[in-house]
């Protein structure tokens, strides 16, 4: 009889090497799905928007040195306590200066990473491999947080979500070793969520979701009626480090950030976090779910390049044909698979909310305020895959994984076609930057220090695509074609006034008034500039010259930029909008 003892440690390494080849394999696909959905434009995209007040800042700082770099950028722009945020930007302005691609081609990277990071912790906490992929590339080739792709200002929330899931990772690690080494490995998890929380706040609430549920799960593990306190007791003690860690930083950010408001009504800000969170879960599950078969069509018909067009068919094969050839975990009756399923969809919900609670910026579908959504994607792709897997428990077992397959599939290649045509946008939106920058240094040599400079003739948006549309842009592209900070600039739009003193731009802060003297508009189409000493001058200016401001661009939201990307979402907004109503102001994006 031949002893079992002797191949036990072979059979054990034999599993290791075939789970770790499995999680490898996996691991390998999401990289290749990434970097295929981001082929079509990650090397034309560009600056945007805060990107050029932040280049001139550092472009123009004293000695060059990075910490003399940085220290100019925190201190001009940092007004909500991100230093993680300021210091990535140093380092990738460091390493490519005004290059665009560098700084493009690492936030691909950290971001596919951050899929990698968030399927390895679905795998830890012993999640079916086919579940865990779902949910991972669901999050990645969903639209909802677009911009944090194709933005520089807005790739800080891919670094924190990075931090964020690493904490969750060494916590993790630590709960495994209370007897030995939990100091050692929790220590990492609270520099991460440090890290995280002091880069971008939107994954803190995600970070106490997560100690509640490890909390419950301890105690589950562990219970016994007769040390249930004790037991209890050491399982919170477990979690306290991360929790303090989060509420040093809301601390921190609620006594010294400047953008948070000092007399806070936390009735008022909860009825408003309230609308914000309802009108994302409509945004979400309404826009880029319920309606995504809608959105593709219209790209489809109108927006789409054949290769984005195969790209999409290539990533939606590809990842059916991955799902469906791993390990069946639908095998289980239809009651039980139908309560694990809703255990998925409740808990998507509740990560969803928590995504949208701490910074409830207004919930938009495309336009650069979705830079937010980042975080309430995780559970909005929880509770996706957690609503396929409840639809496939109506079918029989043979049908299960294949409806889940081809559902991830079709989520899979639409979002891949929605995000190539968004991102041709964004690249074109660069393009336009560039002409007019060029136009304007073609035709005024010179902008001297104390300037102010109107540019006219040009639309704030390309699409969901940001050009010059604030405060700050225009201005730090002039500083960094003139060499100097002393210019002020905005564009003219519908809503630019002419005042006693001035014109006026109203913007989420108040107007904004550039004062009659040193004051100038250049006409991009004219490829003139026109003094505005005084008030009669730019009467006559916009009477005379400027006859289409009103009608020249179309209609667009604040944050959102112009809905080209769904002609149902565009019908109801025209259908509901009443004439007298006047466009959102600018500046509050």
């Amino acid at each position: 009889m031949t002893s079992i003892v002797p191949s036990s440690p072979t059979s054990w390494l034999r599993t290791r090497v075939n789970c770790w080849q499995s999680t490898a394999g996996d691991c390998f696909c999401l990289l290749v799905i990434g970097m295929l959905s981001m082929a079509s434009y990650e090397f034309r995209l560009g600056f945007y928007s805060d990107d050029w007040a932040m280049l001139a800042s550092m472009s123009l700082s004293q000695s060059q040195s990075f910490v003399d770099v940085f220290r100019e950028l925190y201190y001009v722009h940092d007004h909500e306590i991100r230093p993680m945020q300021f210091l990535e930007i140093a380092v990738l302005y460091k390493l490519f200066g005004l290059g665009s691609i560098g700084y493009h081609l690492l936030n691909a990277v950290i971001l596919i990473m951050d899929v990698v990071l968030l399927y390895l912790l679905a795998r830890a906490l012993a999640q079916p491999r086919v579940l865990a992929l779902s949910i991972s590339v669901v999050f990645m080739l969903v639209p909802n947080y677009s911009t944090d792709r194709f933005w520089i200002a807005s790739a800080a929330a891919n670094l924190s979500m990075g931090l964020s899931l690493l904490a969750l990772h060494a916590h993790l690690q630590a709960l495994r070793r209370t007897q030995s080494g939990f100091w050692r490995w929790e220590t990492v998890a609270v520099l991460g969520a440090l890290g995280s929380g002091f880069c971008y706040e939107v994954f803190l609430p995600l970070l106490i979701v997560a100690t509640i549920f490890l909390l419950a799960l301890e105690v589950k593990n562990h219970y016994s009626r007769s040390n249930a306190v004790r037991i209890f007791g050491k399982a919170a003690l477990h979690q306290v480090a991360i929790v303090c860690a989060v509420a040093l930083i809301l601390v921190v950010k609620a006594l010294w950030a400047s953008r948070v408001p000092q007399n806070i009504e936390l009735i008022g800000l909860g009825f408003y976090t309230g609308r914000q969170i309802l009108k994302a879960g409509a945004i979400n599950y309404g826009y880029h779910f319920l309606l995504l078969p809608s959105t593709t069509w219209h790209v489809l018909c109108h927006y789409a390049q054949p290769t984005i067009m195969v790209t999409s068919g290539i990533i939606g094969f590809a990842v059916w044909a991955r799902l469906y050839t791993l390990p069946n975990p639908f095998t289980a009756a239809a009651a039980k698979l139908r309560a694990a399923m809703s255990v998925y969809f409740a808990a998507g919900m509740v990560l969803f909310v928590a995504g949208y609670s701490l910074f409830p910026i207004t919930p938009v579908e495309n336009g650069p305020n979705n830079r937010a959504a980042i975080a309430g994607t995780i559970g909005f792709a929880v509770s996706v895959v957690g609503g396929l897997g409840l639809l496939t428990s109506l079918a029989r077992p043979i049908w299960r994984k294949a409806i889940l397959s081809t559902g991830v599939a079709l989520i899979s290649a639409g979002g891949t076609l929605i995000l190539g045509v968004v991102g041709d946008f964004w690249t074109e939106s660069f393009r336009i930057e560039k002409e007019i920058l060029s136009n304007i240094q073609d035709h005024v040599p010179v902008v001297p220090v104390g300037t102010s400079l109107i540019l006219d003739g040009v639309c704030p948006y390309h699409g969901p695509a940001p050009v010059f549309n604030a405060t700050w842009d225009l201005s730090g592209a002039l500083s960094l074609i003139y060499g100097h900070n002393g210019i002020e600039a905005n564009i003219v739009t519908p809503w630019m006034t002419v005042e006693e003193n001035g014109l006026a731009v109203p913007t989420g802060a108040g107007s904004v008034i550039y004062p009659f003297g040193d004051l100038f508009v250049y006409h991009v189409g004219h490829e003139t500039s026109y003094a505005l000493p005084d008030g009669q001058a730019a009467q006559a200016y916009f009477s005379d010259i400027s006859t289409d401001r009103m009608a020249r661009c179309p209609a667009h939201i604040d944050g959102n930029g112009v809905d080209v990307l769904n002609g149902i979402m565009q019908t109801l907004r025209e259908f509901f909008r009443s004439p007298n109503i006047a466009p959102t102001a600018e500046g509050d994006n």
